[in-house]
């Protein structure tokens, strides 16, 4: 973590990995007042949490509902809210690749058969 000023105290400031981001996003974590602070600068968006695993993960859900909002409201957007709903789609278009199967993997036999599990 790298220290930087903040109203004449100090914080501790790391940038961590965005799951999917393909570093379109990123994200900063430093810790104030025994919480956890985690927060995009592109998007202005910040979470808390009690440790990082949680502040990560709030940060991560906070974006999905940024994201569904936006796109919901697109018609009323203004250049910075279409900016950021650009942003997001770029994301989730990374994470729905991620979980997508390809026909690729399927085809050489990759993917596993789920089997009834056995009484015991």
């Amino acid at each position: 973590m790298k220290p930087t000023n903040n109203s004449g105290g100090r914080r501790y400031e790391r940038e961590v990995p965005l799951p999917f981001s393909d570093g379109l996003l990123s994200a900063k974590l430093w810790q104030a007042h025994n919480r956890f602070v985690v927060g995009v600068p592109e998007l202005g968006l910040c979470c808390y949490g009690n440790s990082e695993t949680e502040a990560s993960f709030r940060l991560f859900t906070a974006l999905i509902k940024y994201y569904r909002q936006l796109k919901a409201f697109k018609q009323k957007l203004g250049a910075k809210g279409l900016a950021h709903l650009a942003v997001l789609t770029r994301w989730m278009e990374c994470i729905e690749a991620r979980l997508t199967i390809s026909e690729q993997s399927t085809s050489n036999g990759n993917v596993l058969a789920m089997t009834p599990r056995r009484a015991r």
